[in-house]
């Protein structure tokens, strides 16, 4: 059972080593990528949470994402233009003169960037995303619209 045991970790260890990951951090976020193929990767992203105190309230929101990401050049090249989609989730709960109210808001969208190779680790990246932005208020209220974002920031490669 111990053989077993350790082969498995060992074929698990190898099969993961060859991955490229990075770690990084965009305005008012942090994320991690893990390249699943050549031109293949998943980001997770993490939106910092905001929170601000007024007179008589305050709000407190955080936000988080999950893309797919398609490159179009290899990982070696200067600049690596890339394509996707992205599904994204904001939390949002806010008090005002002794009333209180929170949100969910779900932004799905298409996107397409690009990373600038500054090092061999480390590299800029830009990207610009189009969709709905569907928001649900607690009391059975919600809204749409459609929306654009960017995203500006720097990665750095872990192996």
């Amino acid at each position: 059972m111990k053989k077993i045991l350790l082969s498995v970790l060992t074929l698990a260890t190898l099969s993961t080593a060859s991955a490229a990951e990075k770690v990084g951090a965009y305005l008012l976020g942090v994320q991690y990528q893990r390249d699943t193929n050549d031109t293949d990767a998943v980001r997770y992203g993490l939106g910092l949470p905001l929170a601000a105190a007024f007179n008589g309230g305050g709000f407190v929101t955080v936000s988080g994402d999950v893309s797919y990401l398609r490159h179009t050049a290899p990982e070696t090249e200067s600049v690596q233009p890339y394509y996707g989609g992205s599904l994204g989730l904001l939390g949002l709960f806010a008090t005002s003169g002794g009333d209180s109210a929170g949100a969910v808001g779900v932004f799905p969208s298409v996107l397409g960037g690009a990373n600038v190779n500054v090092t061999d680790q480390v590299s800029l990246c830009g990207e610009l995303g189009v969709g709905p932005r569907v928001i649900f208020v607690t009391g059975g209220g919600s809204d749409w619209t459609f929306g654009v974002g960017a995203r500006l920031g720097v990665n750095y490669r872990l192996r």
